[in-house]
């Protein structure tokens, strides 16, 4: 009777492969870690406020045709598409990995067949034998001290894979809005010039039926032809930028231009659809929080733990390795009775290999790796210090670009009571033509300018949140599928 205590045996081999774990891991692999650079306590440019969430940050414009298209583009845009590809692909490498330190057994088996064809047959033998053998192999590079550097490696690989599809997350996600900012700009750019040339139109109509009467001169009627002509010219330019800004909206959501359904054609047509506007009141996150915010951080930090993991793997080439092998073969006869018949024969052959006259290569590799390892430390902190720079100019261009818009807003409001004076006293003849038309060119400068501000502050809240590592809730995201 044989007994079994399988959670005993179990439980014992799972802390002695722990340990084994652990024992290699400290042999192996740099006790450096990646650490930040000194950060500033707080921002300098951003209002003082509570903490913003720079999750989902795009409805924040309760622009509804934004959010769909945002969330079509992270649903079906090519570029987290291929993100969440290569987080599988790096997650079935770090099983790959791992499992090239577990045994090998590999199930074995052969027959052979002999027959006397001419000629006597040997006292006790058979003229026709056949035997069967069959068993199991196994082999075993028992992992003393490289399985710690590979599991680091393989964790690492998967952590910045998934630190890419972040990444694209918060890019498509900017891109995105960034491109939806750029068609309705251009769109209530071309609403305001065509506007403004339908006033200079009838103007210059009005004054040529006068030059025909002989009420006003050749010239004044000639000089407000010109200003409708001059605003007419910059009109194909906001329709090659709305079209542009179409065929980008489609490609970044993995559609061909052309081909978006016409519920999605209606809503991006939309001419009388304003810009959007999101009001940041504080920084959507402290300086330290961009350690845990941005992608390329967490990108930057996996890549010293692969690093490290390498180097570790070059010291590990410096120890011995253990193989074992073994083997069970049982031999039955099939057809006669062969003398090897009815035999089982087992082996087990312990094989240890140390480094010796490529000793020296190995560890000018060992030495290669470390400088590399270094470098990935001072790449961290690389990156960290130019996510802090950029998330400082995304917010020193957002507290600007506030104050911009609100100079546009004021001065559009101070030229359309100029123009409306303007128009009053021309008509009432107290004023001259010239001075009409400059109050009129003066008011389409005015709504431009303030189109254009509304425009780069909205551009700046997007920068604002690409900077700090805006983008979808992480539980919703495809790297957790």
């Amino acid at each position: 009777m044989v007994a079994f205590r399988p959670w005993i045996g179990g439980s014992a081999r799972a802390v002695a492969l722990a340990a084994l774990l652990a024992t290699s891991a400290c042999v192996t692999m740099p006790s450096e870690r990646a650490e930040a650079p000194l950060l500033p306590s707080q921002w300098r440019d951003a209002p003082a406020g509570a903490a913003l969430p720079v999750t989902d940050w795009w409805q924040g414009f309760n622009d509804p045709a934004l959010t769909q298209l945002v969330g079509e583009a992270l649903a079906d845009g090519p570029t987290v598409q291929l993100a969440v590809s290569r987080v599988r692909e790096a997650r079935a490498l770090s099983y790959s990995t791992l499992t090239q330190f577990l045994p090998e057994l590999l199930a074995t088996g052969s027959g052979q067949y002999t027959r006397v064809v001419e000629g006597a047959v040997a006292p006790g033998a058979e003229r026709e034998q056949m035997t069967g053998a069959y068993g199991a192999q196994v082999s075993w590079e028992l992992p003393l001290f490289g399985i710690g550097p590979a599991a680091a490696g393989a964790g690492a690989n998967t952590r910045a894979a998934v630190a890419d599809l972040r990444g694209a997350q918060v890019a498509l996600a900017a891109d995105v809005a960034q491109a939806y900012v750029d068609l309705r700009t251009a769109q209530a750019s071309y609403a305001a010039l065509s506007q403004s040339v339908q006033t200079s139109d009838e103007l210059a109509r009005i004054l040529q039926t006068s030059f025909e009467a002989g009420f006003a001169s050749e010239a004044d009627a000639a000089d407000a032809r010109r200003l409708a002509e001059s605003t007419r010219t910059r009109l194909p330019g906001l329709v090659i930028e709305t079209r542009r800004a179409e065929n980008v909206l489609a490609v970044l959501r993995g559609k061909a231009p052309g081909t978006e359904e016409a519920g999605v054609q209606a809503v991006i047509a939309a001419q009388n659809a304003p810009i959007p506007h999101l009001e940041l009141t504080s920084a959507p996150a402290a300086p330290a929080d961009l350690l845990r915010l941005r992608p390329d951080v967490a990108r930057a930090e996996a890549q010293t733990l692969v690093a490290a993991a390498s180097l570790g793997a070059a010291r590990a080439d410096l120890f011995p390795r253990l193989n074992l092998t073994g083997s069970i073969n049982v031999t039955d006869a099939l057809i006669g009775n062969p003398a090897t018949a009815g035999t089982t024969l087992a082996s087990a052959t312990p094989f240890i290999s140390i480094p010796l006259f490529d000793w020296g290569r190995r560890f000018a590799v060992q030495r290669q790796r470390d400088a590399q390892f270094d470098q990935s430390l001072i790449q961290y902190q690389q990156t960290v210090t130019q996510a802090v720079a950029e998330a400082s100019n995304a917010l020193v261009s957002l507290d600007q670009g506030r104050l911009r818009l609100d100079s546009a807003r004021r001065a559009e409001q101070a030229a359309e009571t100029t123009a409306r004076g303007s128009r009053a006293a021309y008509g009432a003849g107290i004023q001259s033509l010239a001075d009409r038309l400059r109050a009129e060119q003066q008011l389409i400068d005015a709504n431009l300018t303030r189109i254009d501000a509304e425009a780069q502050s909205a551009r700046a809240a997007i920068a604002t949140y690409r900077a700090f590592g805006g983008g979808p809730a992480i539980e919703t995201t495809t790297a957790s599928r």
